[in-house]
């Protein structure tokens, strides 16, 4: 389950590196207006389709993150104690994934660095754990820096499979908040 929430995690730091309110959006339509137009429309739907009792689950789980060696792990565990939710789950883990090996290796790296931040933050918001402001911001200017990094090729297999998430590294109005906030 970490992996299918975790480019958007990721990304979303980003959002989550301006100054905003100490809430965190419990509900999809919760979110605002102009970070929900960052989230894939698979993901978004993923998103509007779980239940309260399986975000219950997942919080339950997600207090435990670091005892899961890696996703299949967590996905068993999701099973054990919500077979719909798992469903769910598999199939968004599924779509990302493949999404992922067809990227270059080069885009691939990338990827998985970001996937395995955006873990471990959407794991620590999951358990209660709201990771610092500064910690934020950090992860966000970190993947902007690595994306600048990439070579034409890699950007480009990255744009085929994540052109959301490309758009996201190439706004000028989010670079400038970001600069804004970080530098």
């Amino acid at each position: 389950m970490f992996r299918q929430f975790a480019l958007v995690a990721a990304f979303a730091c980003v959002a989550l590196a301006m100054p905003r309110p100490d809430a965190v959006p419990e509900n999809f339509e919760d979110i605002p207006a102009e970070y929900k137009a960052m989230i894939p429309d698979e993901v978004a739907q993923h998103l509007k389709d779980v239940t309260p009792e399986e975000k219950a689950v997942l919080k339950e789980l997600a207090k435990n993150y670091k005892d899961y060696k890696n996703e299949d792990e967590f996905l068993e565990a999701i099973k054990a104690k919500s077979p719909s939710l798992h469903e769910k789950a598999q199939k968004l883990h599924n779509l990302i994934k493949d999404k992922v090996e067809k990227l270059g290796t080069e885009a691939r790296a990338f990827v998985k660095e970001v996937l395995a931040d955006g873990r471990k933050i959407h794991a620590q918001y999951l358990a209660g754990e709201k990771p610092s402001l500064e910690t934020l911001k950090t992860s966000a200017k970190t993947h902007i820096d690595a994306y600048k990094k990439l070579s034409d090729e890699a950007k480009t297999q990255f744009k085929e499979q994540f052109p959301i998430l490309t758009s996201v590294f190439q706004n000028d109005k989010i670079q400038a908040l970001v600069d804004k906030y970080i530098n």
